[in-house]
């Protein structure tokens, strides 16, 4: 009995210490849009961040999705502490807010999450150059944002400089994974560009535009980086990561696919990285957990908008799944970003 509660203060020690509250002690969550300017590039990325208590009139409004509860420019909550990081990276063609209920989920328990609109690679704003070609443009996003935010008088003086972690879904989940350290090869990676470059499906006048260039893509690790989450992780060998490119990742992993994956299938994905990346952690979640179980709970606006993203397979409950993946992050950031 007496070692049990030794152990109970310990963990609760643990996690004051590391910055993260008890599950008991969730904060409201806020949530900024920013952006900044890096040469003729403009940026964008949402904050989600521990909040002061807030009105509820000032939530933000989220037309297509459900379960997430975002007060927009809320005070921060106790600027004076000193709080861990989370990059977060998109999916293809996706965007910030389509992963709020991650954000939200983690900033409740006391991270500041910030989640990029990856240049002309997003939902709003987009070209076949960046979407399949200069990929290597994702982790240096990453990289520009973690300096921005360092540097800026409000997000600068909170943030722990030695706890950022970086976390991603589908190409995003690779971004993760790219930025802690994980390398591609040259040749394949140039093999990935040509098969665009030659894509006859892609207008022409696209195409010349499109670098075989693997130069970029050889040296994209932030070393600030000191914990990846990657979800479904995608392409992986397709982008030309192989064994040697993941044995070089040195800090923790852990990678989370669903069982279903039909748009990177666990086994050359998510399972292949976790295998060749040293001490890697694998978490597959079982039955017909699919894709895009990974971004927001639609509502049935959402539903009727985007089907294919919103509509799970009979008996998958995303809502659940999210407070399982959820959790997995906690836990992960809360002892690999000590």
């Amino acid at each position: 009995m007496r070692a049990a509660s030794l152990f109970v203060a310990f963990c609760c020690a643990l996690m004051l210490w590391s910055g993260v509250p008890r599950s008991d002690e969730l904060s409201p969550v806020g949530m900024r849009q920013l952006e900044f300017r890096d040469a003729d590039r403009e940026l964008s990325l949402t904050l989600y961040y521990p909040a002061a208590p807030a009105d509820d009139a000032d939530l933000f409004t989220m037309p297509f999705y459900t379960g997430v509860a975002l007060h927009r420019d809320a005070p921060l909550l106790d600027p004076q502490a000193k709080r861990p990081l989370v990059m977060f990276s998109h999916g293809r063609g996706s965007n910030a807010l389509t992963y709020a209920w991650f954000g939200q989920y983690l900033a409740a328990r006391g991270f500041i999450v910030a989640a990029l609109d990856h240049y002309r690679a997003n939902s709003y704003d987009a070209t076949i150059a960046y979407l399949a070609n200069k990929l290597w443009q994702r982790p240096k996003d990453l990289s520009l944002a973690i300096t921005f935010l360092l540097q800026h008088p409000d997000s600068g003086p909170t943030v722990d400089r030695e706890r950022i972690g970086v976390a991603g879904h589908s190409q995003g989940g690779f971004t993760a994974l790219w930025v802690g350290g994980a390398t591609v090869n040259a040749d394949k990676y140039l093999g990935f560009q040509t098969r665009w470059k030659d894509n006859r499906m892609v207008p022409a006048h696209l195409r010349r535009d499109l670098p075989l260039d693997p130069g970029p893509a050889l040296d994209v690790h932030d070393q600030r980086i000191k914990a990846a989450f990657a979800m479904a992780p995608g392409i992986i060998q397709a982008f030309g990561m192989d064994e040697l490119g993941l044995s070089r990742m040195a800090i923790p992993a852990f990678v989370i696919v669903g069982a279903r994956d039909t748009q990177t299938p666990p086994g050359p994905n998510a399972e292949f990285a976790a295998k060749h990346i040293p001490g890697a952690t694998l978490e597959i979640l079982p039955g017909l957990v699919d894709h895009e179980i990974f971004v927001n709970e639609c509502n049935d606006a959402g539903r009727d908008e985007f089907p294919e993203a919103c509509i799970d397979a009979a008996g998958v409950d995303r809502g659940a799944l999210h407070r399982t993946i959820g959790e997995a992050a906690v836990r992960f950031f809360g002892t690999a970003l000590k």
